[in-house]
């Protein structure tokens, strides 16, 4: 089975779980991002992982766009999804911000990885930003949250195997 793990990251968070997804998937797995997706074919994968991070409960305007101009091809596919956004915030208003009702209700499996944030990057506002967020979050660094990322790998292992078998 080839899977493409089409993510679009703000701050890397969104490649990173890309990266531990692949690691953690028993297939062959292509990482794309959103600024490379255009001479990508989605008809050659059998099944499409879509993955975004999202700022201020928004993702990048461009995997929107992408969603968008490939939704037909996306429906007719298995796909999966996931966000990288806080997790104190419920998955479903984070969902149905970033993709449309038809995607989220025929993926087979959604979920937040959480993300990480890095105090040492980003200008002065950004920064202060950074510091707010963590102030926020009782003073708690965030971070992905890797047993999210096996649980998703899980149900992807379990679907390849009943293909398989």
């Amino acid at each position: 089975m080839k899977i493409a793990i089409i993510y679009s990251t703000l701050i890397e968070d969104s490649k990173e779980s890309a990266k531990i997804l692949k690691e953690l998937i028993n297939s062959e797995v292509v990482l794309i991002s959103i600024k490379n997706v255009k001479s990508e074919c989605l008809l050659k994968y059998n099944l499409i992982i879509l993955g975004g991070s999202t700022y201020s409960n928004k993702v990048q305007g461009v995997f929107k766009r992408y969603m968008s101009r490939n939704i037909r091809t996306l429906l007719e596919k298995p796909h999966a999804l996931y966000l990288n956004s806080d997790e104190n915030i419920d998955i479903n208003i984070n969902l149905n911000k970033v993709f449309t009702r038809e995607i989220i209700e025929s993926s087979i499996v959604c979920s937040n990885f959480g993300y990480n944030i890095n105090t040492d990057t980003g200008n002065f506002l950004e920064k202060r930003k950074t510091k707010k967020i963590i102030q926020n979050n009782n003073n708690e660094i965030p971070s992905l949250n890797k047993r999210k990322i096996k649980e998703f790998a899980k149900v992807i292992n379990d679907l390849i195997k009943k293909r398989v078998d």
